[in-house]
């Protein structure tokens, strides 16, 4: 029975080793490419920008759907966000609670952006009815963060929530359009890739010993089988 033992103990040490080593490729790779990132792909200020991408709608604002921070994006790993908005006329931009941008355009004639992605970029617009004029937006006291009539990016310190952005001309007219750029700024995420690359390093380390291990073992349990020979020799003794 104790024979029978050894090689299974050796065969999930084995699967085991293996496991540990391909997991701390992958954790290794992430590691990596987030200190790759971080030197290369930030921008003289610190952000990673994607590329600015045109809204243009004929109602009175833009709104998107809704934005959730802290489940799908951690606030610690985030950091901040920029929004570089230009167009024709000055423009007003203001981040505030979802729930807070549907009641202050429930009546307002607006388009939400739904769908959104950039790689490639898309974006599916929705137009909601409304009747009234909503004046000038930068008058309302229940944005998060806003910049209005100015070519100066908007900064916005994550905090978790449900949010949403808001494009509008300044003065609440309609015909809103405007060039929008989005920055990331992720402070931790050089000290989060030398943490994934040291822990895969330390999983390719112990998988690299255990395969040693291994290897080690089924070399001495060759040695110490018997030879055919020698075991029918004993059977007619």
């Amino acid at each position: 029975m104790q024979a029978e033992a050894h090689p299974k103990k050796r065969t999930g040490l084995t699967i085991g080793a293996w496991v540990a080593v391909v997991f701390g490729a992958v954790v290794v790779a992430a590691g990596g490419t987030g200190i790759w990132a971080d030197t290369w792909k930030r921008d003289d200020n610190g952000y990673f920008s994607a590329n600015s991408h045109r809204y243009q709608t004929q109602t009175r604002a833009i709104a998107t759907e809704s934005i959730k921070v802290g489940s799908y994006v951690p606030t610690w790993l985030a950091g901040n966000i920029r929004l570089d908005v230009s167009g024709d006329k000055p423009l007003f931009v203001g981040i505030a609670p979802k729930a807070t941008v549907d009641a202050y355009l429930a009546r307002v004639e607006h388009t939400e952006a739904t769908d959104l992605g950039f790689d490639p970029f898309k974006v599916t617009y929705v137009d909601q009815r409304g009747t009234v004029d909503p004046g000038r937006p930068a008058s309302e006291p229940f944005w998060a963060a806003a910049v209005s009539g100015t070519s100066s990016p908007l900064k916005w310190r994550l905090r978790s929530g449900t949010w949403s952005i808001v494009v509008m001309n300044a003065d609440g007219s309609r015909d809103v359009a405007a060039t929008v750029g989005v920055g990331v700024k992720v402070p931790a995420l050089l000290w989060v890739g030398i943490g994934l690359t040291l822990f895969g390093g330390a999983l390719l380390a112990a998988g690299g010993l255990m395969l040693a291990t291994c290897s080690r073992s089924y070399r001495r349990a060759g040695r110490k089988q018997p030879r055919p020979t020698e075991t029918r020799a004993r059977r007619r003794l």
